[in-house]
């Protein structure tokens, strides 16, 4: 079978000619109370999981699916015939063409009207979800006996009862189950019927029920038993009973208490922890009535759920059941992730805990028997590490930074002053200018939460598409990870997604990055931060870029994405040959932020060639100052010829500022910061204090605070006067850089312990070289001078 790849055209073509519902439908039977067909809007139960509720959705318009429970479960009509036979994406999109009467072959042909469309393949065995059996899975010989009945209550009121039923044989012992020798159990629930005779009402739903006399319990109306009885008496409930979790109010205060709570199975494994002194809980009817009502009672809690050893599900078939990344299927070990999945958004703190040494349908009812011990419990619970979902399935091949070499709507900053938190970045830099290794810089502060240049970040996931290929972004991030000491093994939620993407021509590429996103941040439990389309060239293939519609539809795709994901989007792209920023003025006018990088003429102390990046645009604000960086050489190996492997870091010029402030020359901020501190010495001053280390006899001194009150008066803010906490971020971070640089070069000097501050005297002025005097007859030739010093001159 040749790996064919097929003209995206030929694909939206085919997936127009056939419904998605029309291929699903062979798999599935929809719900007719949740589906509206007219609409294309369809819901069945999952083909790969077990259920009872509808949780697989289908939109025709989209021609998409989804299983709201699995969340691998997703994709078109050619990822469901994957997932559900187990065929190639080739052979599927073969198999939907056929349908279609489309020939992959000649694609250009005519379609072949009223051809007979080819069978669809059979799901899988694997993949066949196990049918929840709607009664008992045998007939059972003994009598049916209540063994035990466990009261669910809300403040000490019982809503109803979860009863163990259990079968009584002729001899009095017990029925078994064959798989397991233990007794053969049912669960049934029961609720008060509210009246005075003490009678139950067996079911939770809402509806009629029935009884032969005054005194019994209710059962689910059957006109057919009532008329047999001949006379009988009716309850009509409706509301229903929903179910809950087992010694809730105990659980509660535990909560309160601070203690971690098991989440567990049965109620006889609950009783057994409490015994042991453990809290612990379980809710009734298994997973298929587990529901958010249940998970806010765990909301800031810390809570490790811990299943019974199942052996692996079998459908109705005798199959082994799996999930659809070919796991196995566990009924109780799915259960509890189903459970961690939910309460993971509300507790504090979720874990999976699976008890070491269990049999074989075992619990801890069964580990406390074999010797387990309060203290080992707690150890285990403690050493429990935080439950995570398993990583998504990726659509762009994503690569970890620890993979990368295996084969296979409040104004915020998202860099504090210079590149905003959400929103449309473009980034114009000429070829070469190093705005590739400055995004670099930039995302992996972002990733790692290191300050970019002194200026704050809010970390996060970035996720780097690799347009113009990932090769050369492994090298770059290898010298980065190895100039800032960061292991290659590091867990870094940083993803490089190197499949191409167009912008352009459809809305595919936009909406699986979409989906990228929001799989990859649910997996490191962080927002999406940074975006990177690397470059906007690149991802707009066969538009026009100085057409506005064109650009106009590009740019609300990437606005799209920051919406969606809400983080920023940062877009590097081409300058022209006259250095301006290329493309329609939509670009620009549009954009929050346009970041312009620039290579200057000029070289630093290192000789290397200076480039500025300058906040040209800020939405929100006002634009920068340019800041300079330059590039500096990282040796990372040897190539196979003997040459050394060599890539750059952006780094800050060598004697850039450094040179300046030494000789002499201050900033706006450093001037500021030293005729303040004059004058406040001058008005507050005071003589040194005697005896104090470190500080000159005879100095005039100034509390720093009394200094600090002044410069704020006088400091030039970028903020406005109504946001404090701006202005004290970023008085802060200016007056720290401007004050460490004047302690540094001698002119300021400062005593932490007594918090006095004080100038040196040093000269903020320039020291003026005097200008060479001439000797007397400079200029003058050697013969002129020999006649005049012969000359007889009066003066």
């Amino acid at each position: 079978m040749s790996d064919l790849r097929f003209p995206d055209a030929l694909l939206d073509r085919i997936r127009d000619a056939v419904p998605i519902s029309e291929v699903v439908s062979q798999y599935v039977s929809w719900d007719n109370g949740k589906s509206q067909p007219g609409r294309g809007d369809l819901w069945a139960c999952c083909p790969f999981h077990a259920e009872r509720d509808p949780s697989f959705h289908v939109l025709d318009q989209e021609g998409i699916y989804k299983c709201f429970v699995c969340s691998d479960s997703a994709g078109d009509v050619f990822d469901f015939l994957v997932q559900i036979s187990g065929i190639s994406f080739v052979e599927a999109v073969k198999v939907v063409a056929g349908m279609a009467g489309i020939d992959t072959d000649q694609p250009n042909a005519q379609q072949t009207a009223g051809a007979p469309r080819p069978a669809l393949p059979p799901a899988k065995a694997s993949q066949r979800p196990a049918k929840e059996p709607k009664g008992p899975k045998r007939k059972r010989e003994g009598q049916w006996t209540i063994f035990k009945a466990y009261d669910y209550e809300i403040d000490g009121v019982v809503q109803y009862q979860n009863v163990r039923i259990q079968f009584k044989m002729p001899d009095g012992s017990w029925e078994l189950d064959p798989d397991s020798g233990k007794p053969d159990k049912d669960f049934r629930q029961r609720r008060p019927s509210g009246l005075p005779d003490g009678s139950w009402v067996w079911g939770l739903k809402a509806g009629t029920f029935m009884r032969r006399r005054a005194g019994e319990d209710w059962r689910k109306l059957d006109e057919t038993v009532l008329a047999e009885w001949g006379s009988g008496e009716r309850l009509t409930l409706k509301d229903d009973v929903p179910h809950g979790i087992y010694r809730r109010t105990e659980v509660e205060l535990a909560i309160e208490q601070g203690r971690t709570i098991l989440f567990l199975e049965g109620e006889k494994a609950v009783d057994a922890s409490w015994a042991l002194g453990q809290p612990a809980t379980c809710n009734s009817g298994g997973g298929e009535n587990f529901d958010e009502s249940i998970i806010a009672i765990f909301r800031g809690a810390r809570v490790v759920a811990s299943p019974d050893n199942d052996p692996q599900r079998r459908d109705n078939d005798g199959e082994l059941v799996f999930h659809p990344d070919g796991r196995p299927s566990f009924k109780g070990k799915d259960h509890a992730e189903q459970f961690c999945a939910m309460a993971r958004k509300k507790a504090a703190f979720v874990g999976l805990l699976e008890l070491p040494g269990l049999p074989l349908k075992g619990d801890i009812f069964e580990w406390i028997a074999a010797g387990g011990t309060i203290e080992q419990l707690q150890a285990l619970i403690d050493h429990c590490p935080p439950w995570r979902p398993r990583p998504p399935q990726s659509k762009f091949g994503a690569i970890g930074l620890d993979q990368l070499h295996q084969p296979h709507l409040k104004h915020e900053f998202l860099i504090d002053g210079f590149l905003d938190r959400r929103g449309v970045a473009m980034m114009p830099g000429a070829s070469g200018s190093a705005k590739t290794f400055l995004t670099l810089e930039m995302g992996m502060c972002i990733a790692l939460n290191r300050d970019f240049w002194g200026m704050q970040v809010k970390p996060g996931l970035v996720l780097y598409q690799a347009g113009e290929g990932k090769e050369g972004v492994t090298k770059r991030i290898d010298g980065w990870l190895l100039d800032r000491d960061v292991p290659p093994s590091a867990e870094v939620p940083f993803k490089v997604l190197p499949r191409k993407v167009n912008l352009f021509v459809d809305d595919k590429d936009t909406d699986d990055l979409i989906e990228e996103g929001k799989a990859w941040s649910e997996y490191y439990e962080q927002p999406v931060r940074l975006m990177i389309i690397d470059t906007f060239n690149k991802a707009i293939t066969g538009a026009n870029e100085n057409a506005g519609q064109d650009m106009g539809r590009v740019l609300s795709r990437l606005e799209r994405i920051s919406e969606a994901l809400d983080c920023a989007v940062l877009v590097p792209m081409h300058k022209s040959k006259q250095g301006d920023m290329r493309g329609h003025t939509s670009l620009m006018g549009d954009a929050s932020n346009v970041l312009n990088v620039t290579k200057l003429e000029i070289r630093d102390g290192n000789g290397r060639q200076i480039r500025t990046v300058s906040l040209d645009k800020n939405k929100d604000g006002e634009g920068g100052h340019p800041m300079r960086f330059v590039l500096r050489q990282i040796v990372l190996g040897e190539e196979e010829n003997g040459k050394p492997r060599t890539t750059c870091v952006v780094d800050r010029p060598n004697g850039d500022d450094e040179a300046l402030v030494a000789e002499g020359k201050l900033s706006l901020n450093q001037t500021l910061f030293l005729q303040t501190l004059r004058d406040s010495i001058d008005i507050e001053g005071e003589d040194a204090p005697l005896g104090v280390t470190g500080v000159p006899r005879g100095k005039r001194v100034v509390q720093y605070k009394a200094f600090a009150a002044r410069l704020w008066n006088k400091w030039p803010f970028t903020a406005p006067e109504h946001e404090v906490e701006k202005r004290k971020k970023e008085f802060s971070t200016q007056v720290g850089a401007a004050g460490k640089r004047l302690v540094a070069h001698g002119y300021v000097e400062r005593h932490n312990d007594t918090g006095l501050i004080w100038w040196t005297g040093k000269s903020d002025r320039p020291p003026r070289q005097p200008k060479p005097v001439e000797k007397p007859g400079a200029g003058i030739s050697p013969a002129v001078m020999k006649e005049l010093k012969e000359e007889d001159v009066p003066f």
